[in-house]
């Protein structure tokens, strides 16, 4: 839950002290480019003020999957898509993420 916060706060530094430094974040087909995480998640913060509502979570040691559904602000909109994130976890960190996401960030 404490991912969950520091997203829903908007605290990057925080957000990123879960992930390894060599981290791999894939949504939809885009993946952030190695060592852009701060820049990705510093960006979508600002222009489209994401928060998350946690719905379960399944937990497999290395790999978590979270049921989540997101909301934000997209062209003066307000949106909402339901989405389950897949980790891998080494020591504790994130070391990859895939976010599926029902529908589009963009619609």
């Amino acid at each position: 839950m404490r991912h969950i916060d520091a997203f829903n706060a908007h605290d990057v530094d925080a957000l990123l002290a879960d992930f390894a430094p060599d981290a791999q974040w894939t949504t939809g087909d885009y993946t952030v480019p190695a060592g852009e995480l701060r820049e990705f998640f510093a960006t979508a913060m600002e222009s489209i003020t994401p928060q998350l509502t946690f719905r379960r979570l399944i937990d497999g040691g290395d790999v978590v999957a979270v049921e989540l559904t997101e909301t934000w602000t997209h062209g003066g909109r307000d949106r909402t898509a339901s989405l389950v994130a897949i980790f891998d976890l080494l020591d504790g960190r994130i070391t990859r993420s895939k976010i599926y996401r029902e529908g589009s960030a963009d619609a």
